[in-house]
């Protein structure tokens, strides 16, 4: 019995996830995606960590975002699935990482973490492959 009762709870669990519980929900509105870019090379300062081809930056201290993204868009995972992870690691941030500078939550927020969040996925993983820092 108690086994089964763990089993409904890690169900419930995935459900919630899957809902979006606890990150924000998902990805709602109308993104303005030339914003997004403006933000990511300007005042979001997202550009100065990350490389993104379309964006013209070559970061090095956070993800290479087309790299990130490449082998997601391969096995065809939607434009949308992909703004909703940018969008949550805003939101959330990196947390604490060992050795590296983590990135802050919510350096963006509202509209315009929407707006970056689809910008990202609009693009990143679409250019050819770099190699990685």
């Amino acid at each position: 019995m108690r086994r089964r009762g763990l089993g409904v709870a890690a169900g419930l669990g995935a459900v919630l996830l899957a809902a979006g519980c606890g990150t924000g929900g998902v990805a709602a509105g109308h993104p303005d995606v030339a914003n997004g870019k403006k933000l990511f090379t300007g005042v979001a300062q997202c550009a100065a960590c990350h490389t993104l081809a379309d964006a013209g930056t070559a970061g090095t201290i956070g993800p290479n975002l087309d790299n990130a993204f490449r082998a997601d868009r391969q096995q065809g995972f939607s434009q949308n699935a992909i703004e909703n992870v940018v969008l949550d690691q805003i939101r959330l941030g990196s947390g604490s990482v060992t050795g590296r500078t983590p990135m802050p939550a919510g350096l963006v927020k509202g509209q315009d973490a929407l707006d970056v969040a689809a910008y990202v996925a609009s693009v990143a993983g679409t250019g050819p492959a770099a190699s990685a820092p």
